[in-house]
């Protein structure tokens, strides 16, 4: 588990190898103020966006890595203005973020995502929300390269398996002797 507060403006914390569980932290940023190419949950985290900018920047190189990162009943805040911040763009081609039971606040542009000025990006980035909520959270709106995941597929992502795959050798658990719920 994490007790921990990082404010910085850009490149906050860098998730580059392996695999993190972060429960209950607050990251503020602007600028891919969550950065890299590694297996991430966090859950129950709050993130704040100083300005305008991109909350995430995930590199995953190819469509058979299994990296990327789940913000699991997360709050996403900004500084008071509406529609100023992105929550990511992929760092590297095959880049994969997902948003589940998580709030935002209005700071988040309807859009949502954005192809870091690469129109081949839109068609290997993975963008996914799931049930997230508040005035930030418009699924109608979003660029038409990200989605909005159904139950069977969402699944996958909010099990202690995305970061801890091996029942018989569970890392995470042995760390913080607590399991992850299966699902939110």
């Amino acid at each position: 588990m994490c007790v921990l507060q990082l404010s910085i403006s850009w490149d906050t914390l860098y998730l580059h190898y392996g695999k993190q569980y972060l429960r209950d932290c607050y990251i503020e940023g602007s600028v891919d103020f969550i950065f890299g190419n590694s297996t991430a949950l966090l859950e129950h985290c709050h993130i704040h966006c100083k300005a305008a900018g991109f909350i995430t920047a995930q590199s995953r190189k190819s469509s058979q890595e299994t990296t990327g990162y789940v913000f699991l009943r997360c709050v996403i805040t900004g500084n008071g203005g509406a529609q100023y911040t992105y929550l990511g763009r992929p760092w590297g081609p095959f880049g994969r973020v997902v948003l589940a039971y998580t709030y935002m606040d209005a700071c988040v542009k309807h859009a949502g995502w954005n192809n870091w000025g690469k129109i081949e990006n839109e068609r290997s980035a993975c963008f996914y929300e799931y049930k997230c909520y508040g005035p930030g959270s418009c699924p109608s709106k979003r660029v038409n390269w990200a989605r909005e995941l159904i139950d069977e597929e969402a699944e996958q992502f909010l099990a202690s398996s995305f970061v801890d795959p091996d029942p018989q050798r569970p890392w995470l658990a042995q760390r913080i002797a607590v399991r992850i719920p299966y699902s939110a």
